[in-house]
């Protein structure tokens, strides 16, 4: 059998974002195979001393790193990137403004209006990428980004996430740093041929061109940045490529 065809499915995010989305992809009949590549931490921070007229968030991780230590300021109106961030918000009491329909940096700058000045703040992971800050600014905002959690590689002893990977079957990444995280834990010159054996899925449009830069074409890219709509994405291939 194709090794892309086997029915199971290795998750690459935090540990327990993974127990998370196990039971989902269960419920469809895959295997769940854990291979965490990497994990969050908490940056200490400090809010800036300035009226804010919006809060963005880019991510749930941010709202709930952010939260462990400070509130929303009262002046500012609230924007995220997508649906899960907006749910965890309202959940603790917080009401959202706006929401893109893109779940995406391009999405949350194109949504915000031309501005004089007005002041943004944007608690972010210390190695997040700079497509929000630039594209708003653009636009006329004061962009200030806030660090408040890091994202670190997880390695394995020498081979462990080879022979994991070579069985075969859909490898999910998340995230750019996902992408990285399992280069750093193969040979090099072996990460391409590892991923040729997995059908390859991509969350997000930012960690497709990672693994575009990596010569990687991933064959499913979902429409939006949701587990639901991963585990649907693989239920079909499933069912149109791999049943007999």
């Amino acid at each position: 059998m194709d090794r892309k065809c086997v029915k199971r499915v290795i998750l690459t995010r935090s540990a327990e974002d993974i127990e998370k989305d196990r039971k989902l992809f269960e419920s469809i009949g895959f295997e769940v195979v854990p291979l965490p590549l990497i994990k969050t931490e908490p940056v200490e921070f400090e809010i800036p001393d300035i009226n804010f007229d919006w809060i963005v968030f880019q991510s749930v991780k941010a709202v709930l790193y952010f939260l462990r230590k400070a509130s929303v300021p009262c002046s500012a109106k609230i924007a995220v990137v997508g649906e899960k961030t907006r749910k965890i918000l309202e959940e603790k009491g917080f009401s959202v403004s706006l929401v893109p329909l893109e779940h995406s940096a391009e999405g949350i700058v194109k949504v915000f209006p031309l501005s004089e000045g007005k002041n943004i703040l944007l608690p972010r992971a210390e190695e997040g990428r700079e497509e929000v800050i630039s594209g708003l600014k653009e636009k006329g905002y004061n962009v200030v980004p806030l660090t408040v959690y890091r994202t670190t590689f997880v390695l394995y002893p020498v081979r462990k996430v080879e022979q994991l990977v070579e069985k075969g079957g859909f490898i999910v990444f998340a995230s750019p740093s996902a992408v990285k995280g399992f280069f750093a834990n193969v040979q090099e010159g072996k990460g391409k041929r590892l991923l040729n054996k997995c059908v390859v899925v991509a969350i997000g449009k930012t960690t497709k061109g990672e693994l575009e830069s990596r010569s990687i074409s991933p064959l499913l890219v979902p429409t939006k940045p949701l587990m639901e709509e991963v585990a649907g994405k693989i239920h079909s291939f499933w069912q149109e490529n791999c049943t007999y």
